[in-house]
Formats: C-alpha cells, sequence, structure tokens
C-alpha cells in the first residue's frame, strides 16, 4: 500500500555525513508529489542509512579482549574539537558501553547510571546521556533489547527483551548475543507488507543489513535456519506455501505466540521511533494496529467477565 510521507532519521542514528547533509529536522515531511514509496520501503530504509555492519564489526571487533577493567584505562582521553571526531569518539564510546550492557544482560544484572559512567573515558563523560542514547539505539536495534529505568532515584535500570517478547534466541546457536533484534524486524516486515511477507519480500529488507539467508552472521548464525527453524519452531512465525503459486513461493505469517506475546502497535512503534518515522505519518498502518490492540484487549476483557 503507497504512502507519500516520511519524516527524516533522528540525529543520533545517522552519521555526521549524512547530518551535514539533511537540510530538515525531525517532524519535517517530504513533499506530498514526491514519488510514492511502499510502507516497508519508508520504515525499513533507514537501513541504508545506519551502517549495521559497520556497528557490527566494531562492537564484536573487540568481543574477545579481557574486558574487566574499566574502558576508560583502554581509550585515549582525548578533547577532539572536530564535530565529526567528536561524533566518532561518542560512537565508540557507545559501543563500548554495548558491550557491557551485554554482558549484564547475559548475566541478569542490572544496572546504574555510576556503574555505566565508570566505562566512559573522562574527557566523555560529560556526554553521557548522548552516548546512552546511542548505546540504547544500538541494543534495540541490533539486539531487541530495552533500557529501561526502574529505580529514578538511584537511576538503576533493567535490560528486558523489547515489544513483550520473551524469547531472545540466546540458546539457539553457539553466539550468545541475543537475537530479538530480528525477530522484530521480520515481525514488522509482515506486518507492513499486509500480514503475510513473502521470503522474497524478507530477505529483499535484510540484505539491506548485510543478513543473507544461508551466510553465517555473528549475531545470528545462519539467519536461514533462524527464522525456518527457531522462529517458526518457537511459534513466533509460520511459513506456508502461497496459494497457487506457479513456480511455487512460500510466505511468512505471525504465529500464535507472537498475537499472544506482542501486538502490531508495539512492532510498529518499536521499530519507527528508530526509523525515524512518526507512526502517525503512516496513518492506515497505524489505525489498523490501533484496532488490532483494541480487539484483542475487548476479547481479553470478554474472557475475564465469563
Amino acid at each position: 500500500m503507497p504512502y507519500t510521507q516520511r519524516t527524516l532519521p533522528s540525529e543520533l542514528e545517522r552519521g555526521p555525513e549524512a547530518q551535514s547533509q539533511a537540510t530538515g529536522r525531525v517532524g519535517e515531511q517530504f513533499p506530498q508529489d514526491q514519488q510514492e514509496i511502499s510502507a516497508t520501503s519508508l520504515l525499513f530504509g533507514i537501513l541504508v542509512e545506519v551502517s549495521v555492519t559497520l556497528l557490527l564489526s566494531e562492537l564484536v571487533g573487540e568481543n574477545n579482549e579481557d574486558d574487566q577493567e574499566p574502558h576508560n584505562q583502554e581509550r585515549a582521553d582525548v578533547h577532539p574539537d572536530d564535530d565529526e571526531i567528536l561524533q566518532n569518539a561518542l560512537q565508540k564510546e557507545a559501543l563500548a558501553l554495548v558491550r557491557y550492557l551485554l554482558r549484564q544482560y547475559n548475566s541478569c544484572q542490572p544496572v546504574t547510571d555510576v556503574d555505566m559512567l565508570s566505562r566512559i573515558t573522562g574527557g566523555y563523560q560529560p556526554h553521557f546521556p548522548v552516548i546512552l542514547d546511542k548505546a540504547c539505539i544500538c541494543m534495540q536495534l541490533l539486539f531487541g533489547i530495552d533500557v529501561k529505568e526502574v529505580d529514578t532515584l538511584f537511576h538503576t535500570h533493567v535490560l528486558v527483551i523489547a515489544a513483550g517478547i520473551t524469547y531472545d534466541g540466546v540458546l539457539s546457536h553457539v553466539q550468545g548475543m541475543p537475537k530479538t533484534g530480528l525477530l522484530i524486524i521480520v515481525l514488522c516486515i509482515i506486518f507492513t507488507e499486509g500480514g503475510c511477507a513473502t521470503e522474497e519480500a524478507i530477505w529483499q529488507v535484510l540484505d539491506k543489513m548485510e543478513v543473507y539467508p544461508d551466510s553465517e552472521h555473528v549475531i545470528f548464525g545462519i539467519p536461514r535456519k533462524l527464522l525456518m527453524e527457531d522462529f517458526v519452531y518457537e511459534q513466533y512465525l509460520e511459513y506456508h506455501q502461497v496459494p497457487g503459486s506457479d513456480p511455487i513461493a512460500y510466505e511468512f505469517r505471525w504465529g500464535p505466540r507472537a498475537y499472544a506475546e506482542t501486538t502490531q502497535r508495539k512492532v510498529l512503534e518499536h521499530w519507527a521511533k528508530y526509523s525515524g518515522i512518526d507512526p502517525s505519518s503512516i496513518p492506515t498502518l497505524y489505525e489498523e494496529a490501533l484496532q488490532e490492540e483494541q480487539g484483542a484487549n475487548t476479547n481479553d476483557s470478554t474472557l475475564i467477565k465469563e
């Protein structure tokens, strides 16, 4: 289904070059006479602008290092004046923080602002809010993990799986990294494609992340196996032959566990806020998601009364 409007990606997600080229602000919309694009292209176009591969290479490149000592002892304490150099340095600080957050998630341990500040090079600690925002975006985009503050007095945060989902896929492969990020992306693709998405549509989007069906991925292992075996086995996805297709084609749909644990609104909003898209700018999809959630709540209330 076609849409003609989109908002610009947030500056936290775009590199310095993309930021310098942009002439608008988040919330501004492109002219209505711009060529219409699909909701899927609208929401997932950010994957081209966010260098996911670069993030992964930097993030995983230091995973084998002894990471017991605070990172501020490992990185140079510099004070760059150039904005582009500063943004690159803050990105590296954020990725170092992500490595720490992943360890805390795997050990089921909360984190405090004091804990996280100790991971940041002294000269960059005044930029802590920006660094934390960048780290949270990376955790949500790549791993599907939310960093939620649960104690405003001591600024304590817990690390939880996003969108109400209970499965993180950590035990499904040798790689011990959460895989919910990919699941949320696939669920969102299916929703934007009208409730079912062909294999071709799924892999076209994932191709922008350099996630290929049969190529070993540093987080997701073999992506085809993750989707067609793990996510299907866990009942988050259903995989069927497209009726009447010739040549034979297959499609993905939401599975019963996805409907039980999350909603279209949660999945749409989770992705939309990191693609820089205001869900209200795609009103047909957003209204559909709201109606689906309201219908589910009504059914739940009826069952409780009975």
